[in-house]
């Protein structure tokens, strides 16, 4: 997750990650890694981050992007350091 977070902050410019817990009913852990961009709302920030009407969306084409940019990050040199 501290590695994600980084890669978020650097290759998508997050002003902050959010790491949200979820467990329901089944017995695991289940944890969502969530960007906020600059700019949002004071109103759309910690659980109510997706919220936000202006917030960047994308179909497909947008996800495989960021996708791959997050992978190419984690792959790098500054992406395989040891966790801080």
């Amino acid at each position: 997750m501290a590695r994600l977070s980084r890669a978020l902050v650097a290759t998508e410019r997050a002003d902050h990650v959010y790491a949200f817990v979820i467990g329901d009913a089944v017995p695991h852990v289940h944890v969502h890694v969530v960007a906020r961009y600059p700019g949002a709302p004071a109103e759309y920030r910690g659980p109510r981050v997706d919220e936000w009407p202006e917030a960047p969306r994308g179909g497909p084409a947008r996800i495989e992007a960021i996708c791959a940019r997050l992978r190419d990050w984690l792959n790098s040199s500054e992406g395989k350091q040891p966790d801080r």
